[in-house]
């Protein structure tokens, strides 16, 4: 076969690419496949104990009156990002 390009891997992984593999075998079809549920149909979820309890936790450490006062600086157009200390941040400098 001719060489497509000067790049001698390239054109070795394009002659692999278009050349049958001499025993190969088709991909194997999936055994068992989920079946689909009807679109009218719910899922059925559960919600384990220790779930609701780290979520009653996490939600207890939220300080509501700074998360209030923030939202109001942002809809009022007075809140400033500090862009310094946000790269601080993410370079963990600060």
């Amino acid at each position: 076969m001719k060489a497509i390009t000067s790049n001698t891997a390239l054109d070795a992984y394009q002659r692999m690419a278009v050349t049958q593999v001499s025993g190969a075998r088709a991909p194997a079809k999936p055994e068992a496949t989920v079946p689909q549920r009807q679109s009218g149909e719910a899922a059925n979820v559960t919600i384990s104990r220790e779930a609701r309890q780290l979520a009653a936790e996490a939600s207890s450490s939220v300080d509501t009156q700074k998360v209030e006062g923030l939202k109001a600086q942002i809809q009022a157009g007075t809140y400033q990002v500090d862009a310094q200390r946000v790269a601080a941040r993410m370079l963990g400098v600060g």
